[in-house]
């Protein structure tokens, strides 16, 4: 089950997706009309540039449409996914689809805007020119979706922008989602199936978090670090959302799990804030790293979480001061905690 807000956020994407494609066939079809024009500056050839103009449009908000929805509401869409196919399957089928797609909007394209002259789609340069341009977009699409995926929605761009080059000092919030009793659900259930169990709660987590614009740092074991910078790009407050939101997301999956797993996982999260130091670390595997105290200070929060009586989502002082929660959201003081390796106490909130 997909949540409406990230159903929004996939079509604002695709909404981008239409707005480049457009922008990118108009100036692909003004240049390759006037390229392959005879050159002489008369009326006929400036019609025929404008039309090759809107052609590129209508041609790009075409291929930009089909693909982009393909690889965002049919490929990523989680378990249901395409992606849950074989690599190799997958590959072979977009590569087809993407053949299909890109001649097809070629040909509806000269149809619905016709060029005086236009030597049709047949086999000739101008159509070999615009197929090689249109695949080499999609490709590259793909690739930036494929990317996006496996670093973490906004990572990929700031890493091109090389924002992360040279390490840096941020603010962040951030939250530990963990899972409870995973070892005795990992023996119970075995190895493998446990796998898919964890697989599956991480995807489920992440709709609330992507819903409250959270970014999901990294995987650790059976817990998902989420990070909201404190920039003023985005709401804080939303991390105290997106946790009651994936409590009760988890609640109304309950018996989906039973069914698949024959257990209903249940998590706690643990919400700090502070400075970190953020960069790019790694050659052969790059990825942008967060170190600091507030790091180590979230998982020993973490940690003195497991021997407290059983209270679902545990915030400090610092994440309170920072992100007061919005409305309907209550915190009630816990006490004050020493933690290991720490000189002062840490102030602890219960949330609900």
């Amino acid at each position: 089950m997909i949540t409406p807000s990230l159903k929004r956020r996939r079509r604002m994407i695709l909404a981008y997706v239409l707005i480049i494609s457009a922008m990118a066939g108009a100036v692909y079809g003004g240049v390759i009309t006037y390229t392959l024009s005879r050159g002489d500056a008369t009326p006929e050839m400036l019609t025929d540039i404008v039309l090759g103009t809107l052609r590129g449009i209508v041609t790009g908000l075409l291929i930009g449409g089909l693909i982009g929805g393909f690889d965002i509401f049919l490929v990523n869409t989680g378990r249901g996914g395409l992606r849950s196919l074989p690599f190799l399957s997958l590959v072979l089928l977009k590569g087809v689809y993407y053949t299909a797609v890109i001649l097809g909007s070629i040909w509806l394209g000269g149809r619905l805007v016709p060029i005086a002259g236009d030597p049709g789609t047949g086999f000739n340069q101008t159509t070999i020119i615009t197929v090689a341009a249109s695949l080499l977009f999609a490709i590259l699409f793909s690739f930036m979706i494929e990317m996006s995926q496996l670093l973490g929605p906004g990572v990929l761009r700031d890493m091109l922008r090389g924002r992360y080059h040279r390490p840096r000092r941020e603010r962040r919030l951030f939250v530990f989602f963990d899972m409870r009793g995973s070892t005795a659900i990992a023996e119970r259930i075995g190895d493998l199936a446990f796998h898919r169990l964890l697989n599956r709660f991480f995807s489920d987590l992440t709709e609330p978090v992507l819903a409250w614009r959270g970014v999901v740092h990294k995987y650790v074991g059976d817990e998902m670090i989420v990070t909201w910078p404190l920039d003023g790009s985005r709401d804080p407050s939303g991390a105290f959302a997106a946790v009651i939101a994936a409590h009760t997301r988890m609640e109304s999956l309950r018996d989906s799990y039973l069914k698949e797993f024959g257990v209903a996982p249940q998590f706690r999260a643990v919400l700090h804030a502070g400075e970190v130091v953020t960069g790019e670390m790694g050659e052969v595997k790059r990825e942008i790293v967060l170190l600091g105290d507030t790091i180590n200070t979230t998982a020993r929060i973490e940690q003195l979480a497991k021997t407290l009586p059983a209270h679902a989502t545990i915030a400090s002082a610092e994440a309170l001061a920072v992100a007061p929660p919005p409305a309907g959201i209550t915190s009630t003081p816990l006490g004050e905690f020493s933690l290991p390796g720490k000189s002062t106490a840490i102030q602890l909130h219960t949330v609900s």
